[in-house]
């Protein structure tokens, strides 16, 4: 196991060079902004440039994987994001940082944190520090201040993953039940889906189409997510719009190379 101890972690801290905050914007049905505009708004504000960026005081996913997709694409890192969070452990858009810190870990963020006051912080960080991976911290008064932690040994067949506001966890034998194909019963199929006994939602991605009528209905999705295509440039675009962490349960044809690079950029677990 690595120990992240007190003197290590202060001395991580970098001095950054851009920090980024939210946009007041959300992706449907909670606001009407595309996901790809989410993205530009980040960029023109990061600019060009290079070095450590603070994605601060997140509230919503849409906006934080936003601001991480911008930020990669330009260049930036290490990446270090906080959210906002109530006593509840949970944002003011009712995403909980446990889903926040998986989806934040699976893009690249080199460090997770919270803004809140310091006594909710350190209660929150010890939940946390149970699943994390990266270091951890929190911001008072617009300081950050690093939470020392020792990394616990994770069972390899226990898997994270996160919707867009709640954790889940699967195995490497989960059942993804009846495939889902995006037809326009898409929203009624994830709904009856929900229902059933089953570890997760299996969805394919057959066509183009398939990604804008996914993309629209994706925030129904309660359960892990199991997302599925042979063609890794509509994986790659379901995976963008999906605001959560879905797994691939290797059984269509794409290779290893392809799928490491989906899984470096969206977080997508490869079972």
């Amino acid at each position: 196991m690595k120990e992240y101890n007190m003197e290590h972690m202060d001395a991580a801290v970098p001095i950054f060079q851009r920090r980024v905050g939210p946009l007041g914007l959300d992706v449907p049905p909670a606001g009407e902004a595309e996901f790809d505009h989410l993205v530009e708004e980040y960029r023109a504000q990061l600019g060009a440039g290079q070095g450590p960026v603070h994605i601060n005081c997140m509230i919503g996913m849409a906006e934080c994987r936003a601001a991480i997709l911008a930020a990669r694409e330009l260049g930036y890192g290490p990446l270090w994001v906080s959210w906002s969070c109530n006593e509840e452990g949970e944002s003011a858009t009712r995403v909980h940082m446990l889903a926040a810190l998986f989806v934040a870990e699976g893009m690249g963020a080199a460090a997770f944190g919270l803004n809140c006051p310091k006594e909710l912080a350190l209660e929150q960080l010890e939940e946390l520090s149970r699943y994390a991976s990266v270091p951890l911290f929190y911001v008072v008064d617009g300081d950050v201040v690093t939470y020392p932690y020792v990394v616990q040994e994770k069972d390899p067949d226990v898997i994270p993953c996160a919707t867009g506001t709640s954790p889940c966890f699967v195995t490497r034998t989960v059942d993804v039940g009846e495939e889902l194909e995006c037809t326009p019963k898409l929203l009624e199929d994830i709904i009856e889906a929900e229902d059933d006994p089953v570890g997760a939602v299996k969805i394919s991605i057959l066509e183009q189409d398939d990604v804008d009528i996914f993309a629209e209905h994706q925030y129904a999705v309660n359960k892990a997510l199991c997302l599925w295509s042979d063609v890794p440039q509509l994986l790659e675009q379901a995976l963008r719009y999906y605001q959560g962490r879905a797994f691939y349960d290797g059984t269509g044809d794409l290779d290893a190379e392809e799928l490491r690079e989906l899984s470096n950029r969206y977080g997508l677990i490869v079972l």
